[in-house]
């Protein structure tokens, strides 16, 4: 199997905290990959080391490697700024900038130098591509503030696809919402899967089966177990895993 995204041996530490312990994994591409396990196993911990957001945290130390394309992105001299436009982010809560619906769909492109023509066409591109332009194409100066909290979300999601990402990492990116703007977005990850690897934390098993085709279980900073979801749901191998899932443990 191809793979574009791998972690080796990867350790993080907050202060004296071993938060991550050893991951070793290759992710599918073009496949949705969901992580789970409870709360503070270390499921987003190890999203945000894949494109480099843990820095900003000053206690952090990070050990090990992340290969994209099998080249590791905290190698040093390596363009922080080109990982994370490859590897975008969806955070929990929608989080539009204060500016209008079309400068923040229009943000990335234009820090990364696109050409006005091109901004504009792939502005109107990505709004389609989450299912928001029939909505917003007649007040694309209003600000994007005003729109719904599913609108918004999606508008993030349009705003990280338009700088034409390889991979979309996703975190509890479904949490904050009503149920029907949840759903709204897992139609559109499943679409999306087809264009682009996609990693996503959940606490919701119900809902990494809806969407996963593989499955990372992560405790206490292990991975525990990971696999296709379809075998990892039927037949888990892990006492750990099967108490898990079984709600007897988390």
């Amino acid at each position: 199997m191809e793979h574009s995204l791998a972690a080796r041996n990867l350790n993080v530490w907050y202060g004296q905290q071993h938060a991550l312990k050893g991951i070793t994994i290759d992710l599918p591409i073009r496949q949705i990959t969901a992580i789970i396990g409870p709360s503070g196993c270390g499921k987003s911990t190890f999203l945000k080391s894949l494109n480099r957001l843990l820095e900003l945290n000053e206690i952090v130390r990070i050990d090990g490697e992340v290969l994209l394309d099998g080249e590791n992105i905290y190698a040093p001299g390596t363009d922080v700024t080109d990982v994370r436009t490859r590897i975008g982010m969806l955070a929990q809560k929608p989080f539009p900038l204060p500016m209008s619906i079309y400068d923040n769909v229009a943000y990335g492109m234009k820090i990364h130098g696109m050409h006005n023509g091109h901004v504009a066409d792939n502005v109107e591109k990505s709004l389609r591509a989450v299912g928001l332009w029939d909505e917003v194409a007649d007040r694309l100066k209003a600000p994007a503030t005003g729109l719904s909290g599913g609108q918004q979300q999606r508008l993030c999601l349009a705003r990280a696809i338009a700088v034409e990402p390889e991979i979309l990492l996703c975190d509890e990116s479904t949490a904050s919402l009503d149920p029907i703007a949840a759903q709204g977005i897992e139609s559109l990850l499943l679409e999306l899967r087809g264009d682009y690897t996609l990693v996503i934390v959940t606490h919701n098993i119900a809902q990494a089966r809806r969407l996963a085709d593989y499955v990372m279980f992560m405790w206490l900073g292990e991975l525990v177990e990971h696999g296709p979801a379809s075998e990892f749901f039927a037949n888990p191998k892990a006492k750990l895993t099967q108490d898990y899932l079984a709600r007897r443990i988390g």
